[in-house]
């Protein structure tokens, strides 16, 4: 027996969009990638405003935070700790977690915890050794802003009336 399709709903069609729109904005403005854009509009985009906000908030705020340790630590390696084994520097990267954790405790943004350590751990893991990897944390936010700023918008216009 054939399952039949369900129809394609608003929040979908409104993610598609909102996915393409970053693609275009990265097309002109060339920040490296859309990657990161569209993984913040496709979380953002909720069934209703109030929850994209929330969510919008929680991410720009993990994506700084998870940026400001990673330029940190990026900094302080490369200052400090000279060439060290692969092994000693996933152990200080996985310590580095204690931190950031309880950063996200002490400004009372738990729900951000988990996407403050998968910026770092980006920054630190993909991009550590690039020439510039401050450059990266900031067209990693940068990015994130873009995609936000797109879904906010895109999910504010009511499709539905549009259609009716």
């Amino acid at each position: 027996m054939a399952k039949k399709f369900t129809k394609v709903g608003l929040r979908t069609k409104k993610t598609a969009l909102a996915v393409f729109i970053c693609f275009m904005i990265e097309s002109i403005v060339k920040t490296g990638s859309p990657f990161y854009a569209a993984i913040a509009t496709i979380l953002c985009i909720q069934n209703d405003m109030s929850n994209s906000f929330r969510v919008a908030k929680n991410r720009e705020i993990a994506t700084i935070v998870g940026a400001i340790w990673g330029v940190v630590f990026i900094y302080f390696e490369q200052r400090f700790m000279g060439d060290y084994s692969e092994i000693i520097r996933y152990l200080v990267l996985s310590l580095m977690l204690v931190p950031i954790i309880q950063s996200s405790l002490i400004i009372k943004k738990q729900e951000c915890t988990y996407l403050m350590c998968v910026v770092f751990l980006c920054i630190t893991i993909m991009h550590g050794a690039d020439e510039n990897p401050m450059i990266f944390a900031w067209c990693r936010v940068l990015e994130t802003s873009i995609g936000i700023i797109v879904s906010l918008a895109v999910n504010s216009i009511p499709f539905h009336r549009l259609t009716e």
